[in-house]
């Protein structure tokens, strides 16, 4: 699994390397590129995923736009994202997840940990939901 979240970070850094030499000649762009990371617990199996987040046509996360959305409104704080307030269970299977990268011409490195799945999903919505 690491080795496929170095080769996602491989990627990463080629995608601001290319990106730096197009912006030199244009008008400078805010680009977003975030490597979004999700770790289950034991409980859970022990599962972690990953994938790149750009906000662009063709983005790797299947809810792209959705994800994009969330952090345009509650911005990439992922300790001030507020919850849907749905009903979850009391359930102790702890998930972490981690924004790396950049957005909106921002770096981010932001890291939590979240009871269980079900309030990290009211709490991000589509941003880890992949």
């Amino acid at each position: 699994m690491f080795g496929r979240i170095g080769a996602i970070v491989v990627v990463l850094v080629s995608l601001f390397a290319l990106a730096g030499t197009a912006q030199a000649a244009s008008e400078p762009r805010r680009a977003t590129a975030l490597l979004v990371s999700v770790q289950y617990s034991d409980v859970e199996g022990g599962a972690a995923k990953a994938t790149v987040l750009t906000c662009e046509r063709g983005d790797r996360h299947p809810r792209g736009a959705l994800a994009c959305a969330t952090l345009a409104a509650t911005g990439t704080d992922l300790a001030a994202m507020r919850s849907d307030d749905r009903a979850c269970t009391f359930l102790h299977a702890p998930v972490e997840v981690s924004l790396f990268g950049f957005w909106r011409g921002e770096l981010v490195n932001e890291v939590f940990t979240y009871p269980n799945s079900c309030v990290m999903l009211a709490h991000t919505g589509a941003l880890f939901d992949f």
